[in-house]
């Protein structure tokens, strides 16, 4: 009876420490996953770095030539607000606020409007006079720093949606869409 009891208790540890064990092997799989959610990797804190230097110099770029730029005085304000409205939308969505979060959404839709017109205002400008003693002008660091930056802006884009495009065609996921040709025989 005591053989039985102590084969009984044996069973029953052996139980719980297969499942101390299966448990330990679910934490090991899971492990990975959350190092990688608490510690980005160093490329995408240069990327932060680089993007926050980014609107820094729009803005001061554009608040230093506010006055330089007599052919379309919306370019500075463009690189003005654009870096502004940037820096902010981006400091906003790592707030962990619902209120926060839902204002650098509203950030973020005007500053595709705002990025509407900074195109219209700067490419239609295209190539204007820099000196500023053969009348209407335009500082040439404010000028191209708005160009560039909103021609960089547009290749990022087109080369994300050709990216998409490949992949979805990968996928085959257009094959949905398209009726299959009728065969007589």
């Amino acid at each position: 009876m005591v053989r039985e009891e102590s084969a009984a208790t044996s069973s029953s540890t052996n139980d719980v420490e297969k499942q101390e064990l299966r448990n330990l092997d679910i934490d090991d799989t899971n492990e990975p996953l959350e190092s990688a959610k608490e510690k980005p990797p160093p490329g995408i804190n240069a990327s932060v770095v680089m993007l926050y230097a980014m609107f820094i110099a729009m803005f001061t770029i554009g608040w230093v030539n506010l006055n330089n730029c007599s052919v379309n005085r919306l370019i500075p304000i463009y690189l003005i607000v654009a870096g502004f409205l940037g820096g902010i939308a981006k400091f906003l969505t790592k707030v962990d606020n619902r209120f926060a979060f839902n204002l650098a959404m509203v950030l973020v839709i005007f500053d595709i409007f705002w990025h509407g017109v900074g195109t219209y205002v700067v490419y239609k400008e295209y190539q204007p006079n820099y000196d500023p003693k053969l009348g209407l002008y335009c500082n040439r660091t404010a000028y191209l720093l708005a160009f560039w930056i909103l021609t960089f802006q547009y290749t990022l884009l087109g080369m994300f949606i050709l990216i998409s495009l490949c992949y979805m065609l990968m996928r085959n996921d257009f094959n949905k869409y398209i009726k299959k040709p009728v065969t007589l025989f």
